[in-house]
């Protein structure tokens, strides 16, 4: 019985700490429109345009695994985990997953041509 209690603890211990991983964090998704050393812009699925500040401590990730900044490019998908500035209100970014760039006019592919 004691057991199982202790394993029922860690078990609630484990998952309240994933819970509190990313805290008061707002997760933001969109595609990049612009980028540089201290800040991203991207667009929302509304359309929106919304500025994220970048700083030595965000973390970068590609399928769940660490890239450098540089992997973030105009045109990529992300989803931000950042904390917003009641003050100033802005967000700044603590974590960052890029995904795939969004696909362009050029690379979408061309409807097959009809037969007569």
């Amino acid at each position: 019985m004691l057991k199982k209690l202790a394993v029922c603890s860690l078990a609630i211990l484990f998952f309240a700490a994933l819970l509190q991983a990313h805290g008061n964090a707002t997760h933001l998704a969109g595609t990049v429109t612009a980028v540089d050393g201290s800040h991203v812009t991207i667009q929302d699925k509304a359309g929106k345009s919304i500025v994220v500040k970048l700083d030595k401590t965000t973390k970068y990730l590609k399928a769940k695994k660490p890239v450098a900044a540089s992997d973030m490019q105009v045109g990529s998908r992300v989803v931000i985990d950042a904390t917003m500035d009641e003050k100033t209100k802005t967000y700044s970014a603590e974590e960052i997953q890029v995904g795939v760039a969004a696909a362009t006019a050029a690379a979408k592919p061309k409807a097959a041509p009809a037969h007569k």
